[in-house]
């Protein structure tokens, strides 16, 4: 069974003079739905959070098999305020409270009202081939494609484009009478729409399964992280394909994040937390590979023991960061771990590589930190509100202590790096593997973070984060990953 770490902590309003009052009271979100095309079942939430049904674990992989790789994961977003408090959304198990709720923020005020919150506290879920059906068929449109939310309420002045959608007759509003659908592409082209950037084919629907929602961090007071809102709107979609191949194995998680406020977040990171339960809880090792922007999970020892473990020759886990905020530009840094510096290498369709400078193309900001944490209440264990919740975003310990290279990354005396347990890909330090295996660590109950930054968060921008989750499992045990 799995303990969470639960900590009672009492702030007096003189001790937080960031509170803001002005939030609409609007009520935890509630709302579940399940991402379930392929060899993997996983619960999807309103608020933040995923792969859990707010008390067990809700990743099964294989399907039918009652056996879980992860436990819980969400999205956190901090950053420094022009007058240098700092701003974090962030989430975690609901023990002290939330950071986020269901809704799109009026795009003037960036609030939101109680009733809309509970209006949004729900999930689409449909599939690419029931949009075909759709478009073969009127007839067999599901309630969801009628539903379809493509266009925000103008009564309460949300974006006039939500959810991504073709529009059929060109006049730019959602109507599946009139043969609009969710936005699939069934030819692999992403043309220009009006009003919706299509060009990069970011604001369309992936998957053979797809979930979309929509989230915010403006419904009430931040009680996850203490910390005052930022003024978020967070288009979400989770996704999955069906295949004959590893793929049938993965999930997708695509945020499209609107700064609604009027205020600009210098040190802004974007960050995937992950609890990686992988089948027994307690005999984990964590560790990242730096080129792939990938962090993973894998046992510690040849068996995950228990009735939840996965027995003799356990798997692996590990989370993809596929795409990352836009960079500053000419900020110095190999954002994309493409070897190019303030720019980018890309082949073009006869294999010539060539060089696109950040003036043209902004560099994409993959994996910069990766940070692991304990269940407990040391300095490298449970964040309790703001600074610590930021502190592990840009790669610091709860004390304020960086992260170091080797042994437990706490030693004030050893370089400082930006990934814990790398093995032997963190280019800083060639020739070196440091993992948990190299250190002989006890295994544990382990969480871990990985962060894109920083840059600056300027009103109005939109960022698009794109994460994975692969598994796998060999068919003998191996001596350890790294």
């Amino acid at each position: 069974m799995k303990t969470l770490l639960r900590i009672s902590v009492s702030f007096s309003l003189i001790a937080l003079p960031f509170v803001s009052f002005g939030q609409a009271q609007c009520t935890p979100p509630a709302a579940q739905a399940d991402l379930d095309i392929n060899n993997v079942r996983t619960t999807i939430l309103v608020g933040g959070d995923m792969w859990w049904d707010l008390s067990s674990a809700k990743y099964e992989v294989p399907k039918g098999s009652d056996k879980h790789a992860l436990y819980a994961g969400a999205l956190w977003i901090g950053g420094i305020d022009p007058g240098g408090l700092i701003k974090v959304a962030g989430q975690t198990y609901r023990q002290t409270g939330i950071d986020f709720w269901g809704g799109p923020l009026d795009t003037t005020t960036a609030n939101i009202t109680r009733d809309n919150c509970l209006k949004y506290d729900r999930h689409w879920k449909i599939s690419k081939k029931q949009v075909q059906d759709f478009i073969n068929n009127p007839a067999t449109a599901t309630n969801d494609i009628k539903n379809w939310p493509g266009n925000g309420d103008p009564l309460s002045n949300e974006g006039k484009y939500l959810a991504p959608f073709v529009d059929v007759d060109n006049d730019g509003e959602y109507n599946y009478s009139k043969g609009d659908y969710p936005g699939y592409s069934f030819t692999g082209n992403y043309p220009n729409v009006p009003g919706v950037n299509k060009s990069v084919c970011n604001d369309y629907l992936f998957g053979d399964q797809t979930i979309w929602w929509v989230f915010n961090d403006k419904g009430n007071v931040h009680s996850e992280t203490n910390s005052d809102p930022i003024g978020l709107e967070i288009r979400a979609q989770a996704f999955a394909f069906q295949t004959n191949d590893e793929i049938n194995n993965m999930s997708f998680y695509k945020y499209q994040i609107i700064n609604r406020s009027s205020l600009t977040l210098t040190d802004t990171y974007f960050g995937q937390w992950v609890d990686p339960d992988l089948g027994f809880s307690d005999d984990d090792y964590v560790g990242c590979d730096v080129g792939r922007g990938l962090g993973y999970c894998y046992n510690g020892d040849a068996e995950d023991e228990t009735a939840s473990g996965y027995g003799l020759n356990p798997p692996a886990v590990g989370v993809d960061f596929f795409q990352g905020p836009v960079a500053d530009l000419g900020d110095l840094l190999d954002n994309d771990k493409d070897g190019c510096i303030d720019c980018t290498f890309l082949t073009d369709s006869f294999g010539v590589v060539y060089t696109v400078t950040d003036t043209l193309l902004r560099e994409q900001i993959i994996m910069s930190k990766f940070v692991y944490y304990n269940n407990d209440a040391t300095p490298n264990g449970n964040p309790i509100g703001f600074t610590d919740f930021y502190n592990y975003l840009k790669g610091y310990w709860r004390d304020n202590q960086q992260m170091t290279f080797g042994g437990d990354g706490r030693n004030p005396g050893a370089p400082v790096t930006n990934y814990m347990f790398p093995g032997t890909t963190d280019p800083d330090f060639p020739n070196q593997n440091w993992s948990e295996v190299t250190e002989g660590n006890t295994v544990g109950d382990r969480r871990f973070l990985q962060s894109a930054g920083k840059f600056t968060l300027q009103p109005g921008a939109v960022n698009y984060i794109t994460t994975g989750v692969v598994w796998g499992r060999a068919s003998r045990r191996t001596t350890g990953i790294g």
